[in-house]
């Protein structure tokens, strides 16, 4: 397994995965609802259909993907 495939996989998991109400999930839940409820979770869906709309993502979700993807890379070194 790569270690891009590996890290999508980690952002993916912290970004659905239940959170307090200051987690990704409450940030990005319209998000992963409005644009990838009907992707299959895993295997770097959810992650690749947030990033392909990026562009229409708040800045609240875009804010803690990043911060997600930074504590992933940290975590991998």
């Amino acid at each position: 397994m790569t270690v891009r495939v590996m890290m999508a996989f980690a952002v993916i998991c912290l970004v659905i995965a239940p959170t307090d109400a200051a987690g990704a999930k409450g940030k990005c839940a319209a998000e992963v609802q409005k644009f990838c409820a009907t992707v299959e979770k895993g295997k770097g869906l959810v992650h690749a259909c947030l990033e392909a709309h990026s562009s229409e993502m708040s800045e609240a979700c875009k804010t803690s993907m990043a911060e997600h993807a930074a504590k992933a890379k940290e975590k991998a070194q």
